[in-house]
């Protein structure tokens, strides 16, 4: 008997389901796709159990008769195209045929569909990709499409399902993305019985619907730092909404980019979006409603099971067209608090012979592709992180410049042993205040020599240990708020913050969902204070960044609470007064850490009297 054996074609359609439908959201996105494709005016999604229950998808489209109902739950069947040669000028969302066969291999589903002139609607259903049922329908517009029991007969994949909040949050966010990619169709979502958004189609004028449309998608608050920008010609348009240079958000997560209409993941885009902003620094970054038009031809959609992410024939130049677009708009917005420096013309996007925090070096032959994966090895992140900035990735505060202020021979300590209670050894009283420079920095006498802190990142290390500890002892201080502190967030994101609620609280937070778009802060840690606008960048932050609260790292909820001490410590540029110098560095000396602060920055040097000395000349110190 031979080893190698046909699969059954059970086995082969889970195994092709796999490929396409990943979790609740892949089948919402294939079914919104697929209204789109059949002219629907209108989408009605009804959603339960985060799609694990239920997801019915409800449009006014074209409808199909009876035997194209049949066809379409079939493998490789689509009215899209006809011929390979036809891959180079899709015009439709779908093309493959390979959605509803999937989607019905590993569910419940039923398909009830009327199309016009036709004396009834039709519908089949069935499981597991076997039709059981075929009836007549009353003749109802359009095509509605019922998945329920979603992976019931593959239990292994639905046991690498997250959270019902996470689903629920991509889900929302799958929505969100057709919303703003189709104006001209309306969209109603219910989740749970809960009505989160009814959006009417979008009139004739393109820009007042798409400002309509985020408005609802990104929140009052991003939405109210959005501009306009516009670069046309024949052969490639890049247009949309894009942050203004001094509204910039603490995440990514409300980053959003369409070819064609057709919502993508794509590395050039975001690359080409950074360095539109050139000189922007300090861990922020912009929000986007990204359009991109250009020949079908150009680009290949077909390069990912789900569709995902594009591959452009000519990278460099969509990289320079969308940078340079970018670019011009910032420089239009300058502002006093924005420093946009270099020269007015965007350069090509991987010909600096200098280092850029957005921009890869250039290295020899290969695409734009190739050079952003040697350059960076290929990992997913193309942002840099808070340290690349020398800021938080949070709070964006810049750090001090990692030179020393004197002389490269500085002396700098490393950390003494803190076991019990030992003292540092930059600590030698008597101390004397001597006072501060830059606005930033505070100098002491110490043992003879100068000790120079950072006044921030020291504060930012003092106020960490005490919130840990109390964290640690279950002792966390609360201050109610006398007036609750509101938040305007997309409602993808605040799916994502209710996941941390109860963490949250332990942690000092109390929060709560108000209304569809707001989230209402009751009472934090006593040790911190937050404005309205960081409270924005804490949620945004939870919102983009973190994962499962359960399966978080440590490490990750450690880098929270640093965030927070950042917000609340002395900034930079603040006075301090002789007497609240001293008590900082007392505070500091009892740190289990006095030499760093949570982000890994310096928190002090010290120049020996011995150095000072030799700077001098002097054989013997002072």
């Amino acid at each position: 008997m031979p080893e190698i054996q046909i699969l059954p074609e059970e086995v082969v359609s889970k195994i092709a389901a796999g490929e396409v439908i990943e979790r609740p959201a892949s089948v919402l996105k294939e079914l919104l796709e697929n209204a789109a494709d059949a002219g629907a005016a209108k989408i009605t999604i009804d959603i339960k159990k985060a799609g694990k229950k239920l997801i019915r998808v409800n449009d006014d489209g074209r409808g199909m008769g009876p035997e194209d109902l049949k066809l379409s739950v079939g493998r490789h069947a689509t009215s899209k195209i006809h011929a390979f040669e036809d891959l180079d000028a899709i015009s439709t969302f779908g093309f493959r045929g390979e959605a509803l066969y999937s989607i019905f291999a590993v569910s419940r589903m039923t398909l009830t569909s009327f199309r016009s002139g036709a004396e009834t609607g039709c519908a089949v259903s069935g499981e597991g990709g076997r039709i059981i049922s075929e009836t007549r329908t009353p003749p109802v517009k359009g095509t509605t499409v019922e998945v329920a029991d979603l992976f019931f007969n593959t239990p292994a994949r639905s046991k690498f399902l997250k959270s019902e909040p996470s689903e629920r949050a991509q889900l929302i966010r799958t929505v969100e993305e057709a919303a703003l990619a189709n104006l001209d169709i309306g969209f109603t979502l219910t989740i749970d019985g809960a009505e989160l958004f009814s959006l009417p189609p979008g009139g004739d004028d393109f820009w007042a619907a798409l400002n309509g449309r985020a408005a609802v998608i990104f929140g009052r608050n991003v939405y109210q730092g959005l501009i306009k920008m516009e670069g046309r010609n024949p052969a490639v348009s890049v247009y949309g909404l894009i942050s203004r240079p001094d509204s910039l958000c603490a995440t990514r997560a409300n980053q959003h980019f369409f070819v064609n209409k057709r919502p993508v993941s794509s590395r050039v885009l975001q690359q080409a979006l950074y360095r539109g902003y050139d000189t922007m620094r300090g861990g922020r970054h912009p929000a986007c409603a990204l359009f991109l038009d250009l020949k079908p031809s150009e680009f290949d959609v077909n390069i990912h099971p789900q569709k995902k992410d594009v591959k452009f024939a000519a990278e460099n130049e969509i990289f320079k067209k969308v940078s340079g677009t970018v670019y011009t708009e910032i420089l239009k917005r300058q502002t006093a608090s924005v420093n946009l420096e270099g020269s007015h013309e965007p350069a090509a996007p991987y010909e600096s012979s200098a280092p850029h925090p957005f921009r890869p070096r250039q290295t020899t032959g290969g695409s734009a592709e190739a050079v952003w994966r040697k350059t960076t090895g290929g990992q997913a992140s193309l942002i840099p992180s808070a340290a690349q900035h020398g800021g938080s990735a949070f709070g964006g505060h810049p750090s001090p410049p990692t030179e020393d202020l004197f002389s490269p021979d500085t002396l700098r300590l490393e950390p003494a042993s803190r076991e019990n209670n030992e003292t540092p050894n930059w600590y030698a009283p008597p101390i004397s205040y001597l006072g501060q420079i830059a606005k930033s920095y505070l100098l002491f006498e110490s043992g003879g020599g100068l000790l120079v802190m950072d006044q921030h990142a020291a504060q930012e290390r003092i106020l960490f240990e005490k919130y840990l500890e109390e964290f640690s002892k279950g002792v966390i201080k609360v201050q109610p708020l006398m007036l609750p502190v509101s938040v305007e967030l997309s409602r993808s994101q605040i799916e994502t913050v209710l996941k941390w609620k109860d963490w949250l609280n332990k942690a000092g937070f109390e929060v709560e969902h108000f209304g569809k778009t707001t989230m209402l802060l009751h009472a934090t840690p006593a040790l911190f204070y937050f404005t309205p606008e960081a409270l924005s960048e804490f949620l945004g932050y939870l919102a983009g960044v973190l994962g499962e609260p359960e399966k978080a790292a440590e490490d990750l909820k450690r880098n929270m609470v640093a965030m927070m001490a950042c917000k609340k410590s002395v900034k930079a540029r603040d006075f301090i007064k002789p007497q609240e110098a001293l008590r900082l560095i007392e505070d500091l000396k009892t740190a289990k850490d006095s030499f760093h602060c949570p982000h890994g920055r310096p928190t002090l040097f010290y120049i020996s009297r011995s150095e000072i000395a030799r700077k001098f000349q002097r054989t013997n110190p002072v």
